[in-house]
């Protein structure tokens, strides 16, 4: 039995909860013993109590101290090569180590110590070590440096599209990287049935997001026109999202909240804020009440499309419009500052899909669920060492 870890986990958030528990299903699948390091380790142990969870080295108040204005990396580093190296723990215990599943390999999240704990496990405690289902982004000449540095050195990068397998390889000579999809696709058990209401009733996913020169004004001037959209034709709008309920993590009904007051609507019949925490399974489940998604948060729509939901995408980075791509509906996607007086042709199209549409939609998914499988049984029967190309 392997033994594995996923490293630097954020299960707080049900996107990065669809993507490590997805991974988690198909090592489970071939009999692997799985563990997890995790932020906020005490509070996501109350919420997945079934599991076994480390504390993460990635957001100590000594690394915050040391990454602050990147002064003190290297005592840092020092720090982290003797607590991993010379003593005990969760990483010399396990054979595996992989990094969960997301879309942190950007500047604006820090990549330096995440790669540095990577490239301790695979020459100094000799493990298997790879990235998983990533997304890379236009990192700053440091950061690419960085990557290349520490990166050339795992068994596998697998980046979750066409954009970031490009990117990756513009960063540096690697021979190690391979594409797949996003893990989520992973979480799917069986062939996907369509949920079929008649309720008229949109679930409606914000964010806050000011990277890479993002305006929240102008995101706001969007959400304002498809609101209008869905009142007038008569739809019920809940504000529900993949992050919210918890006082001690990012919750967006806030922000929900925030743009109500900002363009004076009023909570009521036809627009509602859900303010609860869900797990992922509860959040799944409550999905399937839908006629339809519309999110900011790309794993909203994933998981949407999981539970026979169809999604429109209001995109803030690449990763949004690039899974649209390779699901065949890149017309159902808006930029995060988007100006276009178009959004209402889009809404259209998206709420006025025929029954054999979105049965054609949710063909592809089970499409693509079926390949992330047996991307992941390669990778599993090379001894998580190379892929075959």
């Amino acid at each position: 039995m392997k033994k594995v870890l996923i490293d630097n986990c954020v299960p707080l958030n049900n996107g990065d909860a669809a993507l490590i528990f997805g991974l988690y299903k198909q090592l489970k699948a071939k009999k692997c013993e799985v563990e997890f390091s995790c932020l906020k380790q005490k509070e996501v142990k109350k919420i997945y109590p079934n599991f076994v969870w480390y504390n993460s080295h990635i957001g100590t108040i000594f690394y915050r101290i040391c990454f602050k204005k990147n002064l003190f990396v290297f005592l840092w580093k020092i720090f982290i090569f003797f607590k991993l190296v010379v003593f005990n723990n969760e990483y010399k215990r396990n054979e595996i180590i992989i990094s969960a599943p997301g879309g942190y390999i950007h500047s604006y999240y820090g990549i330096e110590a995440r790669m540095y704990i990577l490239y301790l496990c695979k020459k100094w405690l000799h493990k298997q070590v790879g990235i998983y289902s990533q997304s890379i982004g236009k990192l700053n000449k440091h950061d690419q440096r960085v990557l290349y540095k520490y990166g050339k050195h795992l068994n596998f990068i697998f980046v979750r599209d066409e954009t970031s397998y490009r990117r990756i390889k513009s960063y540096g000579n690697f021979n190690n990287i391979y594409r797949t999809k996003d893990a989520a696709f992973l979480l799917l058990d069986e062939r996907l049935k369509l949920v079929k209401t008649t309720k008229k009733k949109v679930a409606l996913s914000v964010r806050k997001w000011s990277n890479e020169g993002r305006s929240m004004q102008v995101y706001y001037q969007l959400l304002n026109k498809i609101v209008k959209y869905l009142i007038k034709n008569e739809y019920e709008i809940t504000f529900l999202s993949t992050c919210q309920g918890l006082s001690f993590y990012t919750d967006d009904s806030k922000v929900a909240k925030d743009f109500l007051r900002e363009y004076s609507y009023e909570e009521g019949t036809n627009i509602k804020v859900d303010q609860e925490y869900y797990d992922l399974d509860s959040l799944q489940k409550k999905l399937r009440t839908f006629d339809f998604v519309i999110g900011t948060r790309l794993h909203m729509c994933l998981l949407s499309l999981l539970n026979g939901v169809p999604s429109f995408n209001i995109s803030y980075e690449e990763k949004g419009i690039e899974s649209f791509k390779y699901l065949g509906i890149e017309d159902f996607v808006v930029d995060f500052n988007s100006k276009s007086e178009h959004v209402n042709e889009k809404l259209d199209a998206f709420l006025g899909m025929e029954l054999e549409e979105k049965e054609e939609l949710l063909r592809k998914v089970n499409v693509i669920s079926k390949e992330q499988k047996l991307i992941f049984y390669d990778l599993y029967s090379s001894n998580f060492e190379r892929i075959a190309q």
